[in-house]
Parts: C-alpha cells; sequence; structure tokens
C-alpha cells in the first residue's frame, strides 16, 4: 500500500466516521431529544465511529466487494449499538439505538465508499495522464 492510497484511506475512514456521526447526533436529537452539542463534542462516540469505519477498511481489504459491504454495515449496526448499551448510560430503547445505528451505518458507510472511490479515480487519472504520477487537474 503506498502512502498515497493511506493517505486516502485514512481520509475516507475520517469523512466516514465525521458524517456518520453527526447524522446520528442529528436523528438523536430530533427524534429522541437528545442534545447534539453534547453528543456531537462526545470524545468516546467519536472515537466509537472512527474505530467502526476503520472496521470497514479491513472488511474491504480481506473481502471482495459484496461480502465486505455486508460485513460493513452490519459491523457498523452492531458494534456501535452494543457498545452504546452496554457502555453509555442511554435511555433508549434498544430499537431506538438499533434504528440510530442503521442510519449510520448507512450513512458512513456511502460517505466511505463515495471518498475512496473519489481517490481511486483521481489516483487512475493521474497514472494514466501524460508523464505519469503528473497533477491532477491537468495544469
Amino acid at each position: 500500500m503506498s502512502p498515497r492510497s493511506l493517505l486516502m484511506e485514512s481520509i475516507a475512514v475520517l469523512c466516514g466516521a465525521a458524517i456518520g456521526l453527526l447524522v446520528v447526533n442529528a436523528l438523536h436529537w430530533l427524534f429522541a431529544d437528545g442534545d447534539f452539542f453534547a453528543l456531537t463534542v462526545s470524545l468516546g462516540r467519536a472515537a466509537l465511529a472512527i474505530v467502526t469505519v476503520a472496521l470497514y477498511a479491513v472488511w474491504y481489504r480481506l473481502l471482495p466487494q459484496t461480502p465486505a459491504a455486508l460485513a460493513a454495515f452490519f459491523t457498523g449496526v452492531l458494534l456501535p449499538t452494543v457498545i452504546v448499551l452496554f457502555s453509555y448510560d442511554v435511555p433508549l430503547a434498544t430499537t431506538t439505538v438499533l434504528l440510530l445505528y442503521t442510519a449510520f451505518s448507512v450513512v458512513s458507510l456511502l460517505t466511505y465508499r463515495f471518498v475512496l472511490s473519489n481517490a481511486a479515480v483521481r489516483e487512475a487519472v493521474s497514472e494514466a495522464a501524460p508523464g505519469g504520477g503528473g497533477s491532477f487537474p491537468p495544469q
């Protein structure tokens, strides 16, 4: 794995975690009467989101596309749900937490794949450019 692809993978993980966390916090605020600011600045929730989306990267490295997508989706739902229910003091029902983290899983997985595919396209175009390895967009 080249340093550039490692950097792009890291950016995709951070983007997926950040956008997914913002969406789940907004849904928690809208439907479960949570404090959006307190949820957003929680380091534990941010770390959980980053670890969860980093596991997406592991699944996509180890498995073919479809099994990796399924494994990533269920990891995004089950891992945060179990940790939130057993580690944090949340007054929400289990079904509510499952629904919140289903939304997190979908949004973070789509964001991760979008950012990563955009990075892959940019890398392929820069390698195919005359002179190979040029800058993108061409100047």
